[in-house]
């Protein structure tokens, strides 16, 4: 849309950049403010601000117009991040649910997933009637749900959004990241993991219209790449117990993926991308499980914060870049240079992986499954006491010898 509204790469990332650390800037004031007054008010005003955003859009499908949209979007972002989180905890205190807050939240994520799906599917058959007409049946969509948080009941107040505090514990969590090589490593690691997978999908769009594809065709891919995403997330933790090393392999898989796509640059490829939007997933999911399990759990909402700000730096720089380099080049060179940025990092980790002591237990080879590897290691194990009772039996012996 942004393309054929006659944006230029520069200023469609700009105005991605502008979403993006609007919603950061108002992080913590929209947590100061969602702690003190309703939070079902709080979300209708987020929505609000939302659907100001696309009114900006269909009456002024400009540079300016899509900038100050991105502008409402980047508000209500931050005034829903924790805020819907912490209203749900609330509804489920006063009915004695609390216990069952993470199966109601990932049920609310699925939904989102299978939401956006069923969005693109119904954006490929409307975008026949033009963006206009687009735009207005997503500010009716909006209005019908700003419409039922407001008749939701008010429920008691128990659960902070916690992000009133989230720049002193920033600073801790710089402090405390920094003192462990291994937790800092890791953070880096999935910060750009999930500035590279949440970023530059975002151009995912501007692919298909490069290499061809209607407008209807972008619509169904959008959708099959949140599909894609939805059932990444649910069997990511099978693959839980691979090594780093193994996923370091993948991350330099996913960098050829893009880069074969990139070069090649026909409709079909798409395809290799949903394939890239898969195996991100598994990263992301996966790697937040790790970063977490190495974590102290007195340190771990400070240097969740650092993760956090790490990643914004990267979705950031990924925005910029790949606007400055389609408005000097082309996309298509955008796309190779982060392709190759992609299978550096890759490489670089899984170089400095090797020869490496593992600071926790060792983790299956990719091959190997988990339960028959703990079948092996208890055999070593085994194995190895039995020697050292040998050994220690003939010490004993050889100093009897020798005493006599």
């Amino acid at each position: 849309m942004f393309i054929d509204y006659g944006l230029s790469g520069l200023q469609i990332s700009i105005i991605l950049a502008v979403w993006s650390i609007t919603a950061f800037i108002l992080e913590v004031p929209s947590g100061v403010i969602a702690d003190k007054y309703s939070r079902k008010h709080i979300l209708f005003f987020a929505q609000i601000a939302r659907i100001v955003g696309y009114a900006c859009w269909l009456v002024f499908p400009s540079f300016y117009g899509f900038l100050i949209g991105f502008i409402f979007w980047g508000i209500k972002s931050a005034f829903t991040s924790g805020t819907f989180e912490a209203l749900v905890f609330d509804e489920l205190k006063q009915a004695n649910k609390d216990s069952e807050y993470t199966k109601v939240i990932g049920r609310a994520k699925s939904l989102a997933f299978v939401a956006i799906l069923l969005a693109s599917l119904g954006a490929s058959i409307a975008i026949h009637f033009g963006y206009s007409f687009v735009l207005a049946i997503s500010l009716i969509s909006l209005v019908i749900s700003s419409m039922s948080i407001i008749v939701l009941p008010k429920a008691k107040r128990f659960e902070s959004t916690h992000e009133k505090e989230y720049f002193s514990r920033m600073k801790q969590g710089f402090s405390d990241s920094v003192k462990n090589p291994l937790i800092f490593k890791l953070i880096i690691f999935i910060s750009i993991a999930l500035a590279l997978g949440g970023a530059i999908d975002e151009y995912w769009s501007i692919f298909g219209e490069q290499v061809g594809l209607a407008k209807y065709a972008i619509a169904i891919f959008i959708g099959a790449s949140s599909a894609i995403q939805a059932i990444a997330s649910a069997i990511a933790y099978k693959f839980s117990n691979f090594s780093n090393r193994t996923f370091y392999i993948v991350f330099v898989l996913n960098g050829v993926l893009l880069l074969t796509a990139s070069l090649i640059f026909k409709p079909a490829t798409v395809l290799l991308l949903l394939v890239f939007s898969f195996f991100f997933k598994i990263i992301d999911v996966v790697f937040e499980g790790k970063i977490q399990n190495v974590i102290p759990t007195a340190q771990r909402a400070t240097i969740s914060s650092v993760k956090g700000f790490f990643t914004e730096i990267g979705v950031t720089a990924i925005y910029f870049g790949v606007g400055s380099l389609a408005s000097l080049y082309s996309y298509q060179k955008s796309f190779l240079l982060f392709s190759w940025l992609t299978i550096f990092v890759g490489v670089v980790y899984f170089l400095f992986s090797l020869g490496r002591a593992k600071i926790h237990s060792p983790q299956p080879p990719f091959f190997l499954p988990a339960r028959a590897f703990r079948i092996v290691c208890a055999a070593r194990r085994a194995a190895s006491c039995q020697f050292s009772r040998v050994s220690d039996k003939m010490s004993s012996s050889q100093t009897v010898k020798t005493h006599r």
